[in-house]
């Protein structure tokens, strides 16, 4: 069951990041950390999508809560750094700069980490 849960929070994860369910308004936030609703809208979409996964495996108890909850918040916390980068550090704002994707890895990493420990805490 944890991999069939891990796969549909990948999934999720693609959807909500990769497809047109993250939107302009959304990707010119995440892009400078500001402002901070389309990235928290974002983040839920993120949720919204995962809780739906996670619900069908575990049910919609108080650890799904919980869960729903960590993915939420680590979402949006983990994109609002990122931005914020870029507006530290201007010249990572280049696709050109090794450091872009450098940081752009790490912001996946983390992410995947997250997806990681959500599908463990789920199956125990």
């Amino acid at each position: 069951m944890q991999t069939q849960i891990l796969i549909g929070l990948f999934i999720c994860h693609w959807l909500a990041d990769y497809t047109l369910l993250s939107t302009a308004w959304m990707l010119n936030a995440k892009r400078f950390g500001k402002p901070l609703f389309p990235i928290f809208i974002h983040a839920a979409m993120h949720t919204m999508l995962m809780s739906l996964v996670l619900g069908w495996f575990i049910g919609f108890t108080n650890a799904w809560a919980y869960l729903v909850i960590f993915q939420w918040v680590t979402h949006f916390l983990i994109d609002t750094w990122k931005g914020k980068m870029n507006v530290w550090f201007p010249a990572l704002q280049s696709p050109a700069n090794k450091w872009h994707w450098i940081v752009f890895g790490f912001d996946q990493l983390l992410h995947t980490l997250v997806i990681v420990v959500i599908s463990l805490s789920a199956v125990s």
